[in-house]
């Protein structure tokens, strides 16, 4: 099988010839059937930060603006143009009319202002009780601490929100799918409920959600941006991640996503099965919390990263084909060429001898016994957590340090790490919007700390590294905030708050009759986009 390129692989359209001779054309499949290892949290965009999640509520939510598929570029959504003012602080959007969201409610901009409004407002009526992570990471927190002060809605199709300041990521962070616009009257009528029974204006709506079974989506009647040929979109929940191999190779399922890579490996010799590879979007970590002892001690911590082994683990792990290993040893904390990569910077060498000096010197010449929190389910960027935490329990080991595996359901997993409760906790990130400040400032700043809804699980509160974030925040133009960056890489690269070890690329696979595949870096799939090959 002719093996897809990396980064975008976009299928050719196949052209259909003329049917001679009288032959009858068998109408495609209208469903499409994904697999997946694990159920989605919720369904309610704003209240989510877990990609299994976000990926469905894309394919049911608009936002004001969007990301041209395959790309981290900014196209039009729900508004159909916008401007901003001289001093980067005022940013007007005109919205296409006659919008609506699927219960038939206007799409307008009021509708527009309730969301905003709900999530940047702590006392917002309909905010409900939700800790709105995503909202904090990336706009600085709620009501007097959210970089947007106001959303005013002049008139029906435009929306103008008031930044306090200048802020660089701003179209692409309102394009993230955390910000997918919901409908007014069904919020209002079930807030706590509506991550349940979601009512958007994207291309799908929910049909039926059977929890740890399956999703079904059907095609939105409302939906006129493009004919959709997958009517019925079933996204199955098959933990087993051989049994998941067996069903795509049966035929049982379409698409299989974020398959291990032994798997992808053995897939990409099957005929009927393309393998995608999109670009390398994500970090997987070891996190480091600081709050609690030795962590709080620099020496500890570069003693923990001169202890494992990265290129064993990326070896390992992440080979996709003969003598392709599909991770990258991570130097930077941002994925390879992202906006402020410091390529003076080099992944910490496996050295035991060193990590044993670094403990004897910070007060643990005998070593410390502590605790690894992980999850039990696979991530996109984790393809086998049980023997990736074996395998770093070892190297630790081998310096001194005893570490006890506590494996957890994944939103036991998300509730302990954002309360703190754990000593270090293996987790990843894959990007959202093609920005450093999505790495950075989401999962490293001082402001992403707060206990309950942290996203920094290492605490670390370094006051100048968060006026960096900020200066990158500020700062406009993309190369000013390249060295903003390059140097914020240096300093997480020296004090260790959390030690990165790959940045790995997620395939998934699909059926060859399957066109109109892209493979996007955000690893989400659009299926409004996919067209079955009609059979002669």
């Amino acid at each position: 099988m002719k093996k897809l390129s990396q980064t975008i692989g976009l299928l050719g359209a196949l052209a259909l010839g003329a049917c001679g001779g009288g032959q009858s054309v068998e109408a495609p499949s209208s469903t499409l059937t994904v697999a997946r290892v694990k159920d989605a949290v919720g369904l309610d965009p704003a209240h989510e930060t877990d990609g299994l999640s976000l990926n469905v509520t894309s394919e049911m939510f608009q936002n004001l603006v969007r990301f041209k598929p395959g790309t981290f570029d900014v196209v039009a959504d729900v508004a159909e143009r916008w401007r901003s003012s001289p001093d980067g602080r005022v940013w007007t959007f005109t919205l296409a009319r006659n919008q609506k969201f699927s219960d038939g409610s206007p799409l307008d901009a009021s509708a527009v202002k309730f969301n905003f409004d709900r999530w940047r407002d702590s006392k917002n009526p309909y905010r409900g009780n939700f800790p709105y992570g995503y909202y904090a990471s990336q706009f600085g927190g709620f009501d007097d601490k959210s970089v947007i002060a106001g959303v005013e809605a002049p008139a029906p199709t435009t929306v103008v929100i008031k930044l306090r300041t200048p802020f660089g990521p701003f179209l692409r962070d309102i394009a993230m799918p955390s910000f997918g616009i919901g409908a007014p009257d069904a919020i209002k009528a079930d807030n706590q409920g509506f991550g349940l029974h979601p009512v958007a204006s994207g291309p799908y709506v929910l049909g039926e959600w059977v929890k740890d079974d399956h999703i079904t989506l059907r095609a939105n009647p409302g939906w006129t941006r493009q004919k959709i040929a997958y009517t019925t979109v079933i996204v199955r929940d098959i933990p087993d991640q051989s049994t998941g191999v067996l069903s795509i190779k049966k035929g049982d399922v379409d698409m299989l996503v974020d398959p291990r890579p032994e798997d992808a490996r053995q897939l990409d010799d099957v005929q009927g099965l393309n393998v995608y590879h999109p670009a390398s979007n994500n970090v997987l970590y070891l996190a480091l919390n600081m709050d609690k002892k030795p962590f709080d001690n620099l020496l500890v911590r570069r003693a923990i990263a001169y202890s494992i082994d990265e290129e064993a683990l990326a070896s390992g792990f992440w080979t996709i084909g003969s003598n392709v290993v599909g991770a990258t040893v991570a130097a930077n904390w941002t994925p390879p060429g992202m906006l402020g990569e410091n390529r003076a910077l080099k992944p910490y060498p496996h050295d035991v001898k060193q990590a044993r000096a670094l403990l004897a010197q910070g007060g643990f010449p005998h070593g410390f016994a502590t605790q690894l929190y992980y999850p039990t389910s696979p991530r996109p960027y984790m393809p086998e957590p049980q023997r990736i935490a074996e395998a770093l329990q070892s190297y630790l080991k081998d310096a001194g340090i005893d570490v006890t595996l506590q494996p957890f359901e994944f939103g036991v997993f998300l509730s302990k790490v954002r309360n703190g409760e754990h000593p270090m906790c293996l987790i990843g990130w894959t990007g959202d919007n093609g920005d450093p400040d999505d790495f950075m400032y989401d999962l490293l700043d001082q402001d992403s700390a707060v206990k309950g809804q942290a996203q920094n699980f290492s605490f670390w509160r370094d006051p100048a590294f968060h006026t960096l974030m900020l200066a990158g925040q500020r700062t406009i133009d993309d190369k000013q905030r390249a060295k903003i960056y390059e140097r914020a890489n240096a300093m997480i690269h020296d004090q260790v708050p959390a030690v990165p070890l790959v940045h790995s690329v997620v395939t998934f696979v699909a059926d060859s009759s399957i066109r109109g595949v892209i493979a996007r870096p955000d690893d989400v799939i659009n299926f409004e986009l996919l067209k079955p090959k009609v059979q002669p």
